[in-house]
């Protein structure tokens, strides 16, 4: 199962950055009203990533 999900990860995952981020953006994300986040996973853990204001 753990090799299925590596396979997974690596084909999403954008090889340049090296991370895997959810494909939906949800506004007020992270408590931060008024902004655009969407959930991204590096190798150093899961954070909200800003992307604008919305």
């Amino acid at each position: 199962m753990n090799r299925f999900m590596d396979r997974l990860v690596e084909r999403i995952a954008p090889k340049s950055t090296g991370s895997a981020c959810s494909s939906g953006y949800f506004c007020n994300a992270a408590g931060h009203p008024g902004y655009w986040f969407r959930f991204c996973c590096t190798q150093t853990g899961c954070e909200w990533t800003y992307v604008g204001g919305c």
